[in-house]
Parts: structure tokens; sequence; C-alpha cells
């Protein structure tokens, strides 16, 4: 809360309060029937409403300079947090190896398997061309019968 918002709260709220002795004067003279007296009372209290609606102005300049602040410290928070995060995401690539790929996975082959790759036989290097198989339970491959037709059956 700013110094403006304070001052048009405390004094419009002060200048309602008082506007309320004139209007009681108001309706004693009212009761009286005294027209000069009420005209002065009028008189007191529309100078105590035109002060607090100035004292109102004062408070909604106040509020919207407080809301202006408001936006301001949130984008620069929204700044600082962005900036933040592009130094973390900096700091991560330094810190990765430079040889290695980001997003990549390695690798270790063991000798035994280097050595078990280099004396496979040259036939099963090549790939094997031919249809459908089934995988039994045991993990051997079963020859797919070939149908020379698709056929559906539909029980209704």
């Amino acid at each position: 809360m700013n110094i403006q918002m304070m001052e048009g709260l405390l004094g419009a709220n002060s200048n309602i309060k008082l506007s309320g002795t004139p209007m009681s004067v108001y309706r004693q003279a009212s009761a009286e029937g005294d027209t000069e007296k009420m005209k002065r009372a009028l008189g007191y209290t529309g100078e105590c409403a035109e002060k607090a609606v100035k004292y109102q102005e004062k408070l909604d300049k106040g509020m919207k300079a407080e809301a202006k602040a408001e936006r301001e410290k949130a984008e620069l928070e929204q700044e600082a947090a962005i900036e933040k995060r592009r130094e973390e995401r900096k700091r991560a690539e330094e810190s990765a190896a430079p040889d290695r790929l980001q997003g990549t996975d390695r690798v270790q082959i063991s000798e035994t398997t280097k050595a078990a790759l280099e004396n496979r036989p040259a036939e099963a290097a090549e790939p094997i061309e031919s249809g459908p198989v089934i995988y039994t339970e045991t993990g051997k491959i079963e020859a797919t019968p070939m149908e020379s037709e698709s056929t559906v059956d539909f029980i209704v």
C-alpha cells in the first residue's frame, strides 16, 4: 500500500464522517422550518462530500500506481526465473562430455561378446528372407501354413 492509497482512504473516510454533523443540523433545521440554516448545513455537507470525492480520486491513482508496480515486479521476477533456467541449462550442457551427443546412451560391449561376433559364421550375417513365423513357448520357430485365401466367418 502506497502513501496515495493511505491518504485517499483516510481522507475520504474522515470527510464522510464529518459530513454527518451538518446533516444532523440540516434535519434539525428542517424540523424547525429554518430554511437559512438548512441551506448552510447543506453547503457544509456538500463541501465535505466534494473533499471525499477528491480523496477518492487520489485513492484511485494510488491503486493504479500500486497495480503498475506489482506488474513490473512480476515481470522482473519472471525474467529472473527465465534467466536462471537458461543458466542452469547452459551449466548442464557445459558439464556434459563434449564428445558425447546430448540425448544418447552409451553401450559397452564386453570382450567375450566382441570375440563371439568376430567368430560368427558368414552366412549368419546375411538376413534371412522368409515369410511370417510363429514362435512356440520354448522359443523354437514353426513355419506358418500359407493359405491361398483368407476366410472370415461371421456367426449371427
